[in-house]
């Protein structure tokens, strides 16, 4: 098997684990990915952090709002609408006033409709 598959296997699996950890709310576990350097587990971090519904949580989506790649900005946006903090409207509005963003606006706005329609505080 050719690294690339290997690698490419190897993030497959991780994915995997986040998802399964986002399930048992293993909120220290899952902000290990936050960090990682490929975007497909940063945003597998973010959309297992949507519904976890601790400060950390909450402030590492704050952080992928302002990620490097759109799939990674896109999933965190998305996960702070599902949590559903008020707070999170006002970074996803910065977000939505940033040119490279523009892709997201429909998202943004989606957020930013759920968090507005919920009674997190």
């Amino acid at each position: 098997m050719s690294t690339e598959k290997n690698i490419k296997k190897s993030v497959e699996r991780k994915i995997t684990k986040i998802a399964a950890l986002g399930t048992k709310k293993k909120t220290a576990k899952i902000l290990k990915f936050v960090v990682a350097k490929e975007p497909e587990l940063r945003s597998a971090a973010a959309k297992a952090l949507a519904n976890i519904r601790q400060d950390e949580a909450f402030n590492a989506l704050v952080d992928l709002v302002r990620d490097d790649d759109l799939s990674v900005r896109r999933e965190a946006i998305v996960a702070l609408g599902i949590m559903g903090r008020k707070a999170g409207a006002e970074h996803i509005r910065s977000a939505m006033s940033r040119p490279e963003n523009v892709k997201l606006i429909a998202e943004c706005q989606s957020s930013i409709s759920e968090i507005l329609a919920s009674e997190e505080r």
